[in-house]
Formats: structure tokens, sequence, C-alpha cells
């Protein structure tokens, strides 16, 4: 029985010519396949045929270097054959060493991978997060290029026609709807005028105890309990804003007023994806643990504080009629405001933060991360429940505008000129 293959970021599916037992495909772990290599040069015994490789040797995260099918084994079957970097394994004595070989190859049959399959016929994968920043990037120019209003624009300020407008604001409600973020380029100088590409007149940003408006820079004079990481020039890991409040606000924009002289890129994550290839691909016992372990999220300033308790994975209440899964509602992640983990037994703590570093690892992927470097006038926006969002350390007088968004005022508005740019095109 012939088959094909179908490489995937952690693993390899093995699709069968003819079905057999109703088995028409099989998924299989790159390190699943490395621990079982047939071959009698260092993985099984030449007399014996039994295992001598060690799992413990083997790279969770290994990957191959090809993956072909063939018809290489001794008798001619169909096979898949993988090929290997080499790894270190235990020699006679139980110390590493690093065979003499260029790469390790293992052959298997395609009759013994059906017949030793774990994974057959998966429905429920998930993709990786997106990670292509063109397709969250709108160029405000183009448009007004095209539709600008000249006698209403100033030149900090370019004003849309009202049709342009809401073309704009439907490529946002796009963006947003479909990747969580948008990085909108060559917008302009006005934070307050910004405001309104995202909610109506009648609404406004959401004050916090830094104030209406973050000014995020080293030497900031503008806001309230400024003694956080945000307005000094360290790296800020990815994160959620505002963990320890009881209400998060929906969105945040990030505007840029001056673009540090070295470093300072922003990089984002779409954590609700990336929760779900966690849970199909990864690890369910990692998700299980991050959806149901609550988290002390706790802000301790000079002039405030703040406590919520939540677990980092937050499920809706009620399962999906479609799948029975209960749906991620929100992501709160925060290790500069995570508290000490207080909530686990003895036994099992080890296990929460194997879990945490399972989720951890997979966000610093550079297949899971959307990078952008904002220069002045640009504009990123992202969905605070669901998106990560993180900074590189810099040098110089970076400045950031940050502002609060409710999705309750943001999702109508930027609906209502989806739908207009709809009725006009139809």
């Amino acid at each position: 029985m012939a088959a094909r293959v179908e490489l995937k970021p952690d693993w390899v599916r093995i699709v069968f010519s003819e079905a057999v037992d109703g088995i028409t495909s099989a998924d299989f772990h790159y390190f699943w396949l490395r621990h079982n290599c047939p071959c009698l040069t260092g993985c099984r015994h030449q007399a014996t045929h039994e295992r001598l490789i060690d799992a413990s040797v083997i790279p969770l995260n290994i990957q191959p270097l090809r993956v072909e099918a063939s018809s290489v084994t001794d008798s001619d079957e169909p096979a898949v054959t993988v090929f290997w970097a080499p790894i270190a394994t235990k020699n006679g004595t139980g110390e590493l060493e690093l065979p003499n070989e260029k790469e390790h190859t293992s052959v298997f049959s395609v009759d013994w991978l059906r017949n030793n399959a774990y994974a057959t016929n998966r429905e429920k994968t998930h993709d990786l997060p997106p990670h292509d920043a063109s397709l969250v990037t709108i160029d405000y120019q183009e448009l007004s290029d095209k539709y600008g209003d000249t006698a209403n624009s100033t030149l900090e300020n370019t004003k849309l026609t009202a049709n342009g407008a809401a073309r704009y604001k439907a490529l946002l409600f796009d963006k947003l709807s479909q990747y969580g973020v948008a990085v909108i380029r060559n917008r302009g100088s006005d934070t307050e005028d910004i405001i309104y590409d995202f909610i109506d007149p009648s609404a406004d940003v959401i004050p916090t105890h830094f104030g209406r408006i973050e000014h995020l820079r080293t030497d900031n004079t503008e806001n309230t309990n400024n003694d956080q990481l945000g307005y000094t020039n360290s790296p800020v890991r990815l994160h959620t804003d505002l963990c320890y409040a009881e209400s998060v606000p929906g969105f945040q924009f990030l505007h840029c007023i001056r673009p540090a002289d070295v470093g300072g890129d922003n990089y984002f994550v779409h954590a609700e994806s990336a929760a779900n290839y966690l849970k199909t691909e990864v690890s369910r016992r990692a998700y299980d643990l991050l959806t149901t372990v609550p988290v002390r999220f706790d802000r301790k300033q000079n002039n405030f504080q703040a406590l919520h308790v939540s677990p980092i994975l937050r499920l809706g209440d009620k399962p999906d009629p479609a799948t029975n899964e209960h749906r991620l509602e929100q992501v709160r992640y925060s290790y500069f405001t995570q508290g000490a983990q207080t909530s686990v037994p003895f036994s099992e703590l080890r296990e929460w933060y194997e879990a945490l570093q399972v989720w951890d690892k997979l966000l610093y992927r550079d297949d899971f991360q959307i990078k952008a470097n904002l220069e002045a006038g640009d504009v990123v926006i992202y969905d605070n429940l669901k998106v990560l969002h993180a900074r590189n350390g810099f040098t110089g007088a970076r400045h950031m505008a940050g502002v609060y968004l409710n999705s309750s005022d943001l999702w109508p508005h930027l609906r209502q000129a989806k739908e207009q740019t709809v009725t006009a095109e139809a």
C-alpha cells in the first residue's frame, strides 16, 4: 500500500492510497518517529532488534531534515523515509555522545505505520497562528491618494471622503475580525483624531489609572503611576494588558509618535489561535491546566494596587453546540503582574509549570509571531482579549501613545462601515 506525506510544523500526515479498516490517514509526531526508528545503526540492537535509543535524549521539538515517500525496505515494500540531523545518544557508560554521521535515516514501511498509528483520520486540527505582517497591514497613504478629502485635510491629518472612510473602516473590520490585529501605515500625527477611526464620536476611550492616553516613553511626565515597564527602555515580553482588572479593555491601539533610534520593534501573537494549536497539535493536558488552574494577577505600584484571579485561558460557560467544546473567551497573560502560584498542590505544581513553559515556548516561535517595526505616524490596534503584544528593548527617545477602547464601541462602528461598503458594491 503506497502513501504520500503531508509535512506539518510539528508532525507529519501519512495519507494511505487505500483505506484499510476505514483508516485513510494517520498523523505522527516527529519525536515519536525518531524514538521508533527501526535502524540497526544505533537505534536497534543488530542481533536482537531491541530498542537501544533512550527517549530522554530526543528533543520534543525535533524536526526532520526531509521526509520522502519511497520503496526502500528490504522487501521493496512502500515506505516512508525520514532524514534527521544527528542527535547525541547515550554510549555504553551512559554519557551523551554525538554519532559520526552527517544525517540519520529512518525507514518505516507503510504497513508498519498503519498498524502502529495512534491518531487516524483526524479532523480537528489547527493551523499556525497568522504570522505574515502583510496580511494585517493597511497603507493609509494609498487610501488618501485615492479617497483624500483635500478640503478638510491638514498637514498633520489627512481626511478621507465618506466613501474612503467607509472603505478604510471596512478594511479594519476585516483585519480585526480575522487576525485580531491591524497595522496602519502613514496614518498621521494626531492621536485624538485617530481615536475616531475606531469608535463613534459619541463614544470615548477607556481611562485607566495611567490616564486617558498613555505616553509610553522613558521621560514621561504626563501620566500617573508610570512606575512600570512600559515607561522604561527594557524589553517587554508577550502579554495582554490590565490582567489584574476585573473588566479588561477589549482593544488597545498604539500610535507611534517617534520610533526608537535602535530596537523597540513590536511583535504580536494571535493567542486564540495559539491556544487552539496547543490543544490539538501539542498538548491537550497543558491546555486543560491553563484553562482551569487559577492565577493571581497582582499589580503593585507605589500608588496603585489591584488583584484579579483567573486562569490564563478563560473558557466560556456554555459549550459550542457544533463541537461540544467550550470556546476560548479571553486570554490573561502577563508575566510581570503574575503573582506567586499558591493554588496548586505540591505534587502537581511541576506539571503546571511544564504546561506554562510549553505555552510560552510556542508563543516565541517565529512562525507564531507577527512582527512590525512602527515608524512615526504608524498605528497598530489589537484585540486585548485574544492577541498578545510585546516590544524589544531600545535606545533613544521612543514615544508611543497608547489608548484603550471598548469592544462594544468599536465593533458596531466598524461593522456599520463594512455593511455600507458591501451595500454600495452590491
